[in-house]
């Protein structure tokens, strides 16, 4: 018996790319539905629980302003900088002196005292903690430019020879290093590109090599935590010290440095032990020279006399924020760094951490941190668990999304809560919070934790289970240390 042919077409399928677009806008919208319901249903509730919630109208949009730039921050339907900017942009038009008019009005007529300015909302751009950034990312780019990078790492690799186990503490302290002073990120993509050839002489089937490719993105997430300008949780944590509890740039380095060297260290042993060389020796080959034209002879000059003046801040009284501002000035004035160059500099990071110092403020300038942790009662846990809790919460968040992201939410309610009358953790809020800091630093325990952990997974070479074996023992081995010492030191 004959049967009919469906004569209807066919729907034509969609390509693969195209399926996969509609899907992430598809994931994307529903992203921003549960983040709108979210923060409209934030909104409410104080004005449905007034007595549970006692927040003004001001603190109450601050609030839902910062639940809103949390879920855009940990899910991110959007990139992280353009929360920060939508941040700002919130601040001015919902809860400032420059808000639209009705708004402006009523909020003046029933909460003038906690209006915020919106001039100080945009001074977030220009904070102190912005400049450091700038000055930073300037010598990193000069020595980029005139090669100041390389050279350095032949040089300081060179005395460490050619056994594998003394090459990987070689490669770890020059990445640390760098670290220090320029970002995690970039650091990772020179030392990555300089040592490709080093990759390719060892065998494939040594699992030393897990363990060459796994120390330069923990050394450079390590290496960020011995300056303020390592790392953007360093500066954002700085941001907020100030007066008896403020940390000069030295000082930073004082405790920053040797933790670095330690964790380090700690990593190299760890590394040597979780995936051992069978090879006897590595060729180290980088091929480079100085360069002795005067450009070149003057990045050296500035970025050593940029280094002794942060070391050195007592001495000649210039603070570290004034400091970074010199290289900047420097080098442009003199043709070192052009137009296309400063358009290469970071500014995603520098209007995402504008972004926290404006939420941040607002939540300060409000009265809406102190007022959120005086709302728990402390009395049941002492100040070092709740110290230890938010450390370790800012560790989990860290490695799923920005530690810098992370930074922004946090450390403006770890301040009002460890501002509180009630808590005495024992340790001076300044290491408190840079412990904190720190903690944030320290997540490299999954490929997304950190850029660095990404790129030295992309190398093919890592599998997943490898970085969270080695990336999780040393970050929880890394935060046990910082804590330890930075108890002792309080204790002096």
């Amino acid at each position: 018996m004959l049967t009919r042919k469906n004569t209807q077409p066919e729907e034509p399928e969609l390509p693969k790319t195209e399926q996969l677009e509609k899907r992430i806008r598809k994931i994307k919208t529903i992203k921003v539905g549960f983040i709108l319901l979210v923060t409209l249903v934030c909104y409410c509730l104080p004005m449905i629980f007034p007595q549970a919630l006692p927040f003004t109208p001001v603190q109450n949009i601050t609030l839902s302003v910062f639940v809103a730039a949390a879920l855009l921050w940990i899910l991110e339907p959007m990139p992280v900088y353009a929360t920060s900017l939508s941040i700002i942009g919130s601040l001015c038009l919902l809860a400032s002196d420059g808000a639209i008019t009705p708004i402006k009005n009523y909020l003046k007529s029933v909460d003038g005292e906690h209006l915020l300015s919106y001039k100080s909302v945009f001074n977030s751009f220009s904070s102190p903690v912005i400049i450091l950034f700038l000055g930073g990312f300037a010598l990193a780019i000069a020595s980029t430019k005139y090669k100041l990078d390389i050279n350095l790492a032949r040089v300081l690799l060179k005395p460490f020879g050619k056994k594998p186990n003394l090459v990987m503490l070689g490669v770890m302290c020059v990445t640390g290093f760098f670290a220090m002073f320029m970002s995690n990120t970039a650091t990772t993509v020179m030392m990555l590109s300089m040592m490709a050839p080093v990759f390719a002489s060892v065998k494939a089937e040594d699992k030393g090599i897990k363990a060459l490719i796994l120390a330069v993105p923990f050394a450079a997430n390590v290496g960020g935590i011995a300056t303020p300008v390592g790392t953007p949780p360093n500066a954002i944590a700085l941001g907020f010290l100030h007066g008896e509890h403020a940390i000069s740039f030295v000082k930073w380095m004082s405790i920053g440095f040797p933790l670095a060297v330690i964790c380090i260290i700690a990593t190299w042993f760890l590394l040597k032990f979780l995936f051992p060389f069978s090879s006897k020796e590595i060729s180290l080959e980088i091929k480079s020279k100085f360069n002795t034209d005067w450009k070149s002879i003057f990045v050296y000059i500035c970025f050593s006399i940029t280094i002794l003046l942060w070391m050195t801040e007592k001495l000649h009284g210039i603070n570290s924020y004034i400091v970074a501002i010199l290289p900047l000035i420097a080098f442009t004035c003199t043709g070192i760094i052009k137009a296309q160059d400063i358009k290469t500099m970071n500014w995603d990071v520098i209007w995402l951490i504008a972004g926290g110092i404006a939420i941040g403020n607002a939540l300060e300038t409000t009265g809406l941190a102190a007022q959120l942790a005086n709302m728990v009662d402390y009395s049941s846990f002492s100040g070092l668990m709740i110290v230890g809790a938010i450390a370790v919460i800012g560790w989990i968040l860290s490695n799923f999304i920005s530690n810098t992201a992370a930074a922004n939410l946090l450390i403006p309610i770890a301040v009002a809560v460890l501002s509180s009358q009630s808590i005495n953790t024992g340790i001076d809020m300044s290491y408190s919070l840079m412990f904190i800091a720190l903690a944030l630093s320290f997540a490299m325990t999954l490929p997304i934790s950190t850029p660095p952990n990404a790129l030295a997974y992309a190398t093919g070479k890592i599998k997943n289970i490898d970085m969270i074996k080695a990336g999780g023992i040393v970050s929880v081995l890394c935060m046990l240390m910082s804590f330890v010492l930075l108890y002792i030191i309080s204790l002096m």
